[in-house]
């Protein structure tokens, strides 16, 4: 069991910021009256209370039992800023949801990390009947979970060029289609409320129609000078490769409003430039390549382009039979006979398999003619058994190397 312990003013803090303040009695969606820092148990209709009388409820009313609940519970030893994270975090989910937590079970393990990464996991309310993702949530629990990993000693020096972070594969982050929902609140005489998450095309719209503006800022061919005269365009400068400034800002633009519902940007003409306060940015072209020139004589020219030549694989090869002649000359009239290829390479261990059978033969003979007979050393019983052994090992080994050669080459 954990020594008591109770919350310090960080802790306090931590948990006012998340709970807010309400001066008067605010009933909730769910029928329930709320007052001062989340206090629920003797909030009714009509109360008013200012910040210090409800800091003081919170102190000394609300967070007693969760103090107790977490001395009860938690068997590992824990810092005051564990403590504090944990009270915020407990206060938050309920206690009968701590006591079933991974983060219970993981903190009595011993296993401080794995209990702060349960600890995000809590993310998600029921807003209008819907479980979702809230971003208050994810918020409030970061806040926890950096207070609870915050060592008492001071944070430890991992350089970046020491430990480089790699991703975890195996996290669990929110779904491409999953959408958090931002919860606003109105404590003075109006009921809580939570505001729907934005559409699903808002964020990615609004990135590119940022986009879209920039490009018209930087693909300004034309741009006013400060003096307010137009500054001239090469002759080269019409000749572009790729899609034009027209076609991008229009590929661009119906990203960023693909209902054209939105008023485009304007859309710049290279030859008229930029509209007026449109900034001019131009990037300086690379010179156009020289035509070939010789790598000795001008320092590394371009090489002249090949020849094309097209292959036909599923051609049919036709050879005359001059050029079979005159390969067979130049390989000194080689011929590929899989039997004389296996016969000169096999021929060893052919040889050496025919005296393993030999052997293996005159050894099983003398062992049975030693045997018949009585001999005068006990030890000539033996002679024959080892002669059959050693040529039987020589038969198999030269047998399957022969083998090899057979498979190799039929």
């Amino acid at each position: 069991m954990a020594r008591p312990m109770r919350t310090s003013r960080l802790g306090l803090e931590l948990v006012k910021s998340f709970e807010g303040f309400r001066a008067h009695a605010v009933q909730l969606p769910n029928g329930i009256w709320i007052i001062g820092y989340g206090h629920t148990a003797t909030a009714r209709k009509g109360l008013t209370v200012d910040k210090a009388d409800g800091e003081l409820i919170l102190r000394h009313h609300d967070l007693l039992p969760v103090e107790q609940a977490i001395a009860d519970r938690v068997l590992a030893p824990l810092s005051q800023n564990e403590f504090d994270g944990l009270i915020s975090f407990v206060f938050n989910i309920g206690i009968e949801a701590f006591a079933g937590s991974d983060v219970l079970s993981r903190l009595n393990t011993g296993d401080r990390l794995q209990a702060a990464d349960a600890m995000g996991f809590w993310r998600k309310g029921r807003i209008e009947g819907e479980v979702r993702v809230i971003d208050a949530l994810v918020r409030r629990r970061a806040a926890e979970k950096a207070l609870f990993l915050e060592h008492p000693s001071g944070r430890a020096s991992i350089p970046s060029a020491l430990v480089r972070p790699e991703l975890d594969v195996g996290a669990s982050p929110m779904t491409p289609h999953e959408r958090a929902i931002v919860v606003e609140t109105r404590v003075d005489g109006e009921r809580a409320t939570a505001a729907r998450a934005s559409a699903p095309g808002t964020s990615p719209q609004a990135a590119a129609r940022a986009v879209n503006e920039r490009l018209t800022r930087i693909l300004g061919e034309n741009a006013s000078l400060a003096s307010g005269q137009t500054r001239p365009v090469a002759d080269n400068d019409s000749v572009q490769d790729g899609p034009s400034i027209d076609d991008i800002t229009r590929a661009v633009s119906a990203l960023a409003d693909p209902d054209g519902k939105l008023q485009a940007s304007p859309v710049i003409d290279v030859a008229k430039g930029p509209p007026e306060g449109v900034e001019r940015r131009r990037t300086p072209r690379p010179p156009s390549p020289p035509p070939y020139a010789s790598p000795l004589e001008h320092g590394g020219g371009m090489l002249p382009a090949a020849d094309p030549v097209v292959v036909d694989d599923l051609e049919q090869i036709r050879l005359s039979d001059e050029e079979i002649e005159r390969t067979l000359a130049e390989n000194g009239n080689y011929h590929d006979d899989t039997w004389y290829e296996v016969m000169r390479e096999g021929w060893p261990f052919a040889l050496l398999a025919g005296l393993g059978m030999i052997g293996f033969l005159l050894g099983v003979e003398r062992f049975f003619r030693e045997a018949s007979r009585l001999v005068e050393r006990t030890s000539d019983i033996y002679v024959g058994p080892l002669i059959a052994l050693g040529s039987g090992v020589v038969l198999v080994t030269s047998a399957y190397y022969l083998m090899r050669i057979l498979a190799r080459r039929t």
